[in-house]
Formats: C-alpha cells, structure tokens, sequence
C-alpha cells in the first residue's frame, strides 16, 4: 500500500504516490478537464501507458493486480520506461521512477501537492477534515498548525508531560518483566510495543491508560485492544486503493467493502472518544475541572478569534 497525498489546485486535483518499492516510484494525477476546447487546439502529449477503457480507464486492471503499484512498477520494467501515464476513471496517474525526473516535478509543482488527497477514508477520520494532519492546505490547515506548534507540540508542553511520559515507560518495563516470568512461550515484542504507543498517547491526551477498568498487571484490557485495532485499521485503510475515490459515482455502493470497514473503525474509535471528551466538557463548563492536566484540557480551553474550540 502506498502513501498518497491529494490538492485541490484550480478547479483540477493533483496527488503524489511514494509506495513502498525499493526503487522510487512516484504517481502523478490529474482528472480530466471539463472545459471543452475546440479540436484544433493542440494538446501536449502523455507519457506512453496501457490502454485504457472506456469511462473507467484502466482500473479492472489494478483491481486484478493487487498490490496496485506493483503492478504499476512491474509494467514499467516491462516497458522499458521511467515515466507512464494509467488513467483511472477520469484521474490521469503519471507514475516516475526517475529520482532526478520526480525532484524536477516536486520543485516545479510543489504548490499542487502541498496537500494530501481526497479520500472517503481521509475524509470520514477527519471529520470532514477539520484537523490538522488531512486538512488541506488554506484557512483551517494553517489554524490548527497554529494550535499544535503553539500548543501541543512545543518545548514546554513537551517537558510539562515528562512524567506521563515516564509513568508508562515504567509501565512498560513491569508488563514485559510479569509476561517474562509468567510464560513459556516467550514475549510478543510487536503486542507489547503497539500498547505501549497506545497507552503513551491515551496518557498524554486523555490522561488516563484505560477506557474502561484498570488490570493489576498493567497491560491492555478489551476496550484498549478494541481501541488499537480500529486506530491500525483505520492507518491502514487511510490511503488504501478506493475504486469510488476514482469513480465517484459508485460512492454508496461499496463494491469493494472499502467504505464498511472505514465506517465500522471510525465508529469505534469515535465511540471510546467521545465518551472521554464529553466527560471532561461537563466537567469543564460545571466548574468541577480548573486546572490542566492533558492535551485534552489544553484544546478545551483554548481560544483564539478563530473560535478553532467553540461548542
């Protein structure tokens, strides 16, 4: 699965595709123009490509070639080509995999891709990209980046949190010793650091390790992986390959069950969320809570002109 990243430039959409091969292969795109110019205008031409289908271009042939750009890699090598042209629906991808052929497009067009794509999954984790990492790139981006360079992710923040921070890394080194002396079967090093991660950031935004109630031997009960696997999910489908992100008209169809697991994950993780954050606003606005403890006190009493934390 690659990483994408999506502009609204102009009326057009351009985007940016590192996926991960060995050597760079980067994906241009850009839809079609619905402005109609008359037939003698001469158009620059394409990079070479495959042929691509009426009104779908060619998306049955990355539907039937998964991993998406490995096929596009593999069809490269078979042409002998460091730049192609794939069209799907009405987005033209320009796939490079010249290193000196992508920094001369990323200099010369770095405005257009400032910004990371339009995705139904981008857009249904952000909230209608309203934070700060989907966003793209205006009014609301550079809100929000105020707020976190301000906020979140500055020197004093960072040394106000220490001891949450050391809190868990404690945690950490007493789960690991009781799974060491309590199994035969060794430790699972991926397990123990995914909750690890999870229980830092719950830590630092909530101020709590668990949704629901604490184990005695400090590592994560149901709510806590139920919290984990949706957050994974939801990383792994952010820019996953989406047939109605190039087809928008098949949105609501889901033929590929992309849209129900986005859906379900960002169900999940907004339910044990949101019962966090509506706490803490009660708590807030009857007087109950007065001084800062986590991010989440910080954004609930932050205020600017913008009104980025109203109601």
């Amino acid at each position: 699965m690659g990483i994408q990243y999506l502009s609204s430039c102009q009326g057009t959409r351009a985007s940016i595709h590192l996926p991960r091969v060995p050597q760079r292969l980067v994906l241009l795109r850009r839809p079609k123009s619905k402005i109609a110019y008359p037939r003698s205008r001469i158009v620059g031409a394409l990079p070479p490509g495959p042929v691509p289908w009426p009104v779908v271009g060619n998306l049955p042939e990355m539907v039937l070639n998964k991993p998406a750009f490995r096929w596009i890699h593999r069809m490269m090598e078979d042409m002998g080509t460091d730049i192609t042209c794939v069209r799907l629906g009405s987005v033209h991808v320009i796939a490079i995999t010249c290193p000196s052929i992508a920094r001369e497009v990323l200099r010369k067009q770095d405005a257009n891709f400032a910004s990371r794509p339009f995705t139904f999954a981008s857009g249904t984790f952000s909230g209608g990209y309203k934070d700060a990492v989907l966003s793209p790139f205006g009014d609301q981006w550079k809100k929000m980046r105020r707020v976190l360079t301000s906020e979140i992710v500055c020197p004093s923040r960072h040394r106000w949190l220490h001891d949450h921070r050391a809190h868990e890394a404690d945690n950490l080194s007493r789960y690991v010793h009781t799974l060491a002396t309590g199994s035969a079967s060794g430790v699972d090093v991926r397990h123990v650091a995914r909750h690890y991660c999870g229980n830092v950031i719950r830590r630092l935004v909530f101020g709590r390790r668990y949704f629901g109630e604490p184990r005695p031997d400090g590592g994560p009960g149901l709510m806590e992986e139920e919290h984990m696997d949706a957050v994974f999910t939801a990383v792994g489908l952010l820019f996953a390959f989406c047939v109605s992100d190039y087809l928008p008209w098949l949105g609501g169809l889901d033929l590929d069950g992309h849209e129900k697991m986005v859906k379900e994950a960002n169900s999940t993780v907004n339910r044990l969320h949101d019962t966090v954050i509506d706490e803490r606003w009660r708590q807030w606005k009857s007087g109950e809570r007065r001084e800062l403890d986590d991010f989440l006190d910080v954004l609930i009493t932050h205020k600017d002109g913008h009104n980025i934390c109203g109601d």
